[in-house]
């Protein structure tokens, strides 16, 4: 019995650490959305976007709302040899295409 009054003790206070990371807070946005890069032609750049793309092996494009029939090829990284995996369909995202970084 004492050596019971010994860990239960020590187990809640584990437990309470334990638990404490496991409900950290996280936004939902990161969870969900991945940043991605997009090549502006108007000034010549990489712009960031968030976005998610369902990889099903085609190319990941977006059109922006202010800019019907413009598409834009998503990519991983800021380099043309990493284009983004999507399922072919264009995800369409509200408001123009961002500035170059």
């Amino acid at each position: 019995m004492k050596k019971l009054k010994l860990i239960l003790p020590m187990l809640a206070f584990v437990f309470a650490i334990a638990l404490s990371f496991a409900f950290a807070n996280k936004s939902a946005d990161k969870d969900i959305y991945d940043t991605k890069y997009i090549l502006v032609q108007a000034p010549n750049g990489w712009a960031t976007i968030d976005v998610l793309c369902n990889p099903d092996n085609s190319d990941c494009t977006v059109e922006f709302s202010e800019e019907p029939g413009t598409e834009y090829r998503v990519y991983d990284e800021k380099d043309t040899s990493k284009p983004t995996e999507g399922d072919g369909q264009i995800i369409e995202l509200n408001g123009s295409a961002p500035d170059p970084d």
